[in-house]
């Protein structure tokens, strides 16, 4: 049963895959972030976004196919996708463009399989910067939905400036 599952939801994340055109810039988290080696499974549970964008990209397929798993094998478990963006803009235009990619991450989970019931989508604009912004206020970790669990995280979850996960003991 737990194959099927695993192997219906990586089916739907290549359906996904199949459909994304746009490329976000590359994002590195810093070594503290990511857990200092290449080799680690600890990562931001964040889908970081280019400029202005709000598609999700083809690079959190891996990511989002993990959250998916943990989330329909523990139906107990909610999370919160937090939109953010950098400071460039106006207050509404960054309200509403972190609403967005919330949205779109949350759609790409639900397509993955997730019942909608277990994820809230929430906005902060540019109002609640993780990362200290360069002059004229771009700093693209900002541009970002970080996926936070509210209830029943996986072992090893932490969050700390944005949410972290061991992708090796999410099952």
């Amino acid at each position: 049963m737990r194959l099927v599952k695993i192997l219906s939801v990586t089916a739907a994340v290549l359906s996904i895959a199949a459909c994304t055109s746009n490329q976000a810039p590359s994002v590195q988290a810093s070594s503290s972030e990511a857990g200092a080696s290449a080799t680690s499974s600890v990562v931001a549970n964040s889908v970081f976004f280019a400029f202005n964008s709000s598609d999700v990209t083809s690079k959190y397929n891996k990511l989002l196919t993990i959250n998916a798993g943990y989330l329909i094998s523990h139906s107990d478990a909610t999370i919160q996708i937090q939109g953010n963006s950098s400071e460039i803009g106006t207050i509404q235009h960054n309200q509403k463009l972190g609403l967005e990619r919330a949205q779109n991450v949350k759609q790409a989970l639900v397509k993955l399989g997730v019942p909608a019931k277990q994820i809230s989508v929430i906005s902060f604009g540019n109002t609640k910067p993780a990362y200290p912004s360069e002059a004229g206020g771009e700093q693209p970790k900002n541009q970002r939905a970080d996926i936070v669990y509210i209830n029943t995280p996986p072992y090893q979850y932490t969050l700390k400036k944005t949410p972290m996960i061991d992708t090796s003991t999410m099952y």
